[in-house]
């Protein structure tokens, strides 16, 4: 009786592991996001987040196990466009940018939902400002992102609902003399609720 249940449970561990072993998947996908995008001031200039609706992506997915053993990875890779910006007074600053992100993302499944994490990083290109560029404007951006949500796996397509925050580390303007000690700097960030229709491949 014991020899029958090793070799059952040895039956089940093979199993699931040759279908972990498989767990691979191709994605590609579309995203559209609402954004709450501000620029932070240190020292502050009493600055205020504005919200804009454009903002899309054009998506790849790569979800992948690990060691045939554990298929929680994922690799992101997206180009986007985003509108981002922030209010001072009665002015109102827009800008476009265009990135390109690249997130590692987390899943757990379940039923025919994935539990999503996400943590990585961006890079990206300033394009246009309503308040226009001086030539020692850093139009080179680049920071961490991260955040989570919520798939829904309805092969052949999915549908993701995500909330991701993106901090810039590169520098919107130049740093200027806010007094006779401190430079005032200024730092982008997002809130961005996407959602995004991906077909497997």
């Amino acid at each position: 009786m014991k020899k029958y249940l090793v070799v059952s449970i040895f039956i089940i561990i093979c199993s699931s592991n040759s279908v972990y072993g498989q767990l691979k998947e191709h994605l590609i996908g579309v995203k559209a996001a609402y954004n709450i995008s501000g620029v932070g001031f240190n020292p502050t200039r009493n600055e205020v987040n504005i919200t804009t609706n454009k903002n899309y992506s054009l998506v790849y997915l790569y979800y992948h196990d690990l060691w045939k053993t554990m298929p929680y990875f994922g690799f992101q890779a997206s180009f986007s466009y985003q509108e981002q910006g922030y209010k001072i007074d009665n002015e109102e600053i827009r800008l476009t940018v265009y990135e390109l992100p690249l997130v590692s993302q987390f899943h757990i499944d379940f039923w025919k939902m994935r539990f999503l994490i996400n943590v990585g990083g961006f890079m990206g290109y300033r394009m246009e400002s309503t308040k226009g560029f001086e030539s020692t404007d850093n139009r080179i951006d680049y920071g961490l992102t991260g955040g989570g949500g919520l798939a829904f796996v309805l092969k052949p397509v999915e549908l993701h609902l995500e909330a991701n925050y993106q901090y810039s580390l590169s520098y919107l303007y130049t740093p200027k003399k806010f007094s006779e000690l401190n430079l005032q700097f200024t730092y982008p960030h997002q809130l961005l609720f996407s959602l995004a229709l991906y077909f497997h491949l």
